[in-house]
């Protein structure tokens, strides 16, 4: 068994991992005592509340499992995964937020790579399967390890943390973020609502980045509220801005086209090319061919010929 240490709020300093946690806070995290609802407060007051967001919407230093039965603060033990910088236990039924710190955080949208992102979204699925944690947690707000209404416990884990390529390497990296707003949980949010949001984006391109984000922003609005757990406004933002940046500075005309002949090119494959055969059923119809009979005579169905723009005159 790992060692296993009481933390205590009021001496939070004097406890390094619990000063990494609030240090890595955001300047003005969503907070609140009940459940339902939250709000926005400085750091200094926002650490004083019961649940607390516990990652800066635009970096992830901590992954959150929420587990819900009686054995949640060993689970990790129990399957054989690394031990938590954090364990947040509930002392009325024993239930548990394990937290694991990031050795390097993961920058989200912006700048950042969207590989890191789909690798946490998997090792953050990997470890809720393992954990046997709540699939439906959305990761918004997390038990606050310095709130005197849990018992906030931690190991003889790294103090700098886990790398993602290291974790991963306990749990299963099956799980692929799925493009179904509705089935979507955790950090897959961020990748589904970025793969839903994105296409608009380059539709409506070229534009201004404020344009942009001020045309995606009610549409990225619209998928997030088809999650079970909607994200943050802010994190929503990110994703948008993220998105206008990319494409306010990108000539898609070249691409456009690319895709255009590409799609040319697999309708030849599949349909052959038909260009003779268009402008044969031009003439007929030209000489009074009956549209039945230029379709029997192609070899081709009534539809094909519309789609050709082949069509009895009225």
């Amino acid at each position: 068994m790992q060692n296993i240490e009481r933390l205590y709020p009021h001496d939070w300093h004097n406890s390094p991992i619990l000063t990494c946690y609030v240090n890595d806070l955001a300047k003005k995290p969503y907070c609140t005592d009940e459940k339902g609802f939250c709000h926005i407060r400085s750091k200094a007051h926002a650490i004083k509340h019961v649940y607390i967001q516990p990652n800066q919407p635009a970096r992830v230093s901590y992954i959150v499992i929420d587990i819900d039965h009686a054995n949640a603060a060993l689970q990790w033990y129990d399957s054989d995964l690394p031990p938590p910088q954090l364990i947040i236990q509930n002392p009325k039924n024993n239930h548990a937020h394990i937290v694991y710190k990031l050795s390097s955080p993961v920058f989200m949208w912006g700048k950042a790579k969207a590989a890191p992102i789909r690798l946490l979204a998997r090792v953050e699925k990997g470890l809720t399967q393992a954990l046997l944690g709540d699939t439906a947690y959305g990761g918004n707000l997390m038990k606050n390890p310095i709130n005197d209404a849990w018992y906030t416990y931690t190991t003889n884990a790294p103090i700098e943390g886990y790398s993602l390529e290291h974790l991963g390497r306990f749990v299963s990296l099956d799980f692929i973020p799925t493009t179904e707003a509705s089935e979507a949980a955790g950090y897959g949010r961020n990748c589904t609502l970025f793969d839903l949001v994105r296409p608009y984006g380059y539709d409506l391109a070229p534009s201004s980045y404020n344009a942009l984000v001020s045309d995606l922003k009610p549409i990225a609005d619209q998928f997030n509220q088809q999650f079970a757990a909607p994200l943050f406004d802010n994190e929503v933002m990110h994703i948008v801005r993220s998105i206008a940046r990319y494409c306010s500075k990108t000539d898609f005309t070249e691409s456009h086209k690319a895709f255009a002949e590409l799609q040319q090119h697999r309708s030849k494959c599949r349909w052959g090319d038909s260009t003779d055969k268009k402008i044969q059923a031009q003439i007929w119809l030209s000489e009074g061919v009956k549209i039945k009979v230029i379709a029997e005579r192609l070899g081709v169905n009534r539809s094909t010929l519309t789609r050709w723009g082949i069509q009895a005159k009225k």
